[in-house]
């Protein structure tokens, strides 16, 4: 049958769908006339055929067996057009179209029990902004409490705190779910400070929390400090930015959970520690909470501010809850991934 586009029914995504479509069976039908005509003809016979089937002629006049031939002709017909559509290698269902939710035909609803239901890929789309615009990336959007495999830390080894490795990383990631639960915007939560070596997972334990606000409803913004710098640095070299120095520290410093990842990974100098001083005292003051990771321990970390390098992280302990993530995971994955 034809291609109907219900506009009322269709909008935004599904529209873009049909309307493309559209366009496909336009391109095909002009490129072989050969297909179209057998399609116009096809079509034509199938609304004779149902306008007799429902009675639509005087059933007196017309003799049962014209039907059946109609019917015949239109079976023969059908061949000879799928015949074609096999000749040039073009789809069977190229007439359809292209929809990315079979569910819900990129409608974000399902009719169910007498009612729209919200369509699982809708939720998923909303999920990706809401990650897009918390700046989290790719490597880290599907990263989750649930899905975190921690057979991958150690038990052979143990910490200074006497926990082996998996242990530590329970606690640790205990710790971290404990703090998306709790969680309130209008009281007090004290942040967390992850230190712990390359490879330890820190940045995928970041994701976690990041995936876990979002099912709370709760906007966060993800950062790579050295990135963020740089950010600012760019907005110099312009005549009229479309974001200033403000709007940038402004968006980090109000934020309800602001997530740093790799903090210390940046260059050690005046403008550096600056522009964190900014971004961690005004959020002291308004009792805001920080996520940070490091490679580095408090000490040597505060050693590479030179300037209130002591203040900033006095703030930071403060705020922050200090937690240490023992092991590298990331050799084990590798290797994981060599012997598959």
């Amino acid at each position: 049958m034809p291609l109907k586009f219900n506009s009322n029914k269709y909008q935004g995504k599904a529209r873009e769908k049909y309307m493309e479509a559209e366009k496909r069976i336009a391109r095909i039908h002009k490129e072989y006339p050969d297909v179209e005509q057998a399609y116009s003809y096809l079509n034509s016979l199938k609304r004779e055929y149902k306008m007799l089937k429902v009675g639509l002629f005087n059933k007196e006049e017309t003799e049962e067996n014209s039907i059946e031939e109609l019917k015949n002709e239109i079976d023969h017909l059908e061949a000879h057009y799928n015949e074609l559509l096999k000749k040039h290698d073009i789809p069977l269902d190229y007439k359809e179209p292209d929809w990315d939710c079979e569910k819900c035909h990129d409608t974000g609803r399902i009719y169910r029990n007498n009612q729209y239901l919200v369509c699982s890929c809708s939720k998923n789309d909303l999920r990706r902004r809401k990650q897009q615009k918390g700046n989290l990336p790719r490597h880290l959007q599907s990263a989750t409490f649930a899905n975190a495999n921690l057979n991958y830390y150690e038990t052979d080894l143990i910490t200074d705190s006497g926990m082996n490795y998996r242990e530590n990383a329970q606690k640790v990631y205990s710790l971290a779910s404990s703090f998306v639960q709790r969680f309130n915007s209008d009281g007090i939560s004290r942040g967390l400070i992850i230190e712990g070596p390359i490879g330890s997972g820190k940045s995928y334990l970041l994701g976690c929390i990041a995936n876990a606000l979002i099912d709370r409803g709760i906007q966060f913004r993800y950062i790579v400090y050295s990135d963020l710098l740089q950010q600012i640095r760019s907005t110099y070299n312009q005549n009229n930015p479309e974001t200033d120095e403000k709007q940038i520290l402004s968006t980090v410093q109000q934020i309800p959970v602001l997530l740093i990842d790799d903090l210390g990974t940046e260059k050690a100098t005046e403008f550096a520690s600056s522009t964190l001083y900014q971004i961690i005292d005004r959020r002291y003051r308004e009792e805001k909470p920080i996520i940070l990771s490091t490679n580095y321990s408090i000490k040597n970390l505060k050693n590479r501010f030179p300037v209130m390098g002591e203040r900033i992280f006095q703030r930071l302990l403060e705020m922050n809850k200090y937690l240490e993530l023992a092991g590298n995971v990331r050799v084990k994955k590798i290797e994981e991934q060599q012997e598959a």
